[in-house]
């Protein structure tokens, strides 16, 4: 059994090149399997640069200090394939605004098809196309819109997209940026 936390920051510290303050200063957390997090604060505190850093999406010569770990290894020491499986596979991302991540050329179904068979190349077009609509209905997307663009959706439905291209790859951890930006301000299940 692991007793490592999965997913641990431990002082982190971020500061961006050219900048001469922390945008994040001295943070620590952690998180176990099961569990929920969330990370509250005003615009520009930081809450979006841990997200990223998490991802290992901060520009290269950001000054980083401290431990970001998930179930004990540093995600500092990923590069290359291990980095692009971590992300997708093991740790799944929502962008804040969905539209850095659905390109305005593709359909839905297209980035849907993209993101599995990038990662799990075994699968048939078919079997793939079976999980997405399956994913897509959990976000309630219904499959009658696979073929749409992103600007046919709403800003909400765009939004579930990106969740859903997250769930996609079944990751153990899904770190979401204002996932409800888009979305009405009343959620009921």
């Amino acid at each position: 059994m692991n007793d490592k936390p999965l997913f641990y920051v431990d002082e982190l510290r971020i500061q961006y090149p050219l900048s001469q303050t922390w945008a994040v200063d001295q943070v620590s957390f952690t998180l176990e399997k099961g569990e929920k997090i969330g990370l509250v604060g005003e615009s520009g505190c930081g809450k979006s640069t841990i997200g990223k850093a998490a991802m290992g999406l901060l520009p290269k010569l950001t000054q980083i200090e401290g431990k970001i770990q998930f179930q004990g290894e540093s995600i500092f020491k990923l590069d290359g394939e291990g980095l692009r499986r971590f992300r997708g596979e093991v740790v799944g991302l929502v962008f804040q605004d969905p539209m850095t991540r659905l390109d305005p050329l593709m359909t839905i179904g297209e980035h849907c098809l993209e993101t599995l068979l990038a990662h799990r190349p075994q699968l048939s077009r078919k079997e793939a196309k079976n999980i997405a609509i399956k994913t897509l209905e959990k976000v309630k997307i219904p499959p009658n819109r696979w073929g749409q663009y992103p600007h046919e959706f709403s800003g909400g439905m765009r939004q579930r997209v990106a969740m859903a291209l997250a769930l996609l790859l079944n990751p153990k951890m899904i770190i979401a940026d204002e996932p409800t930006t888009a979305l009405p301000g009343f959620l009921t299940n």
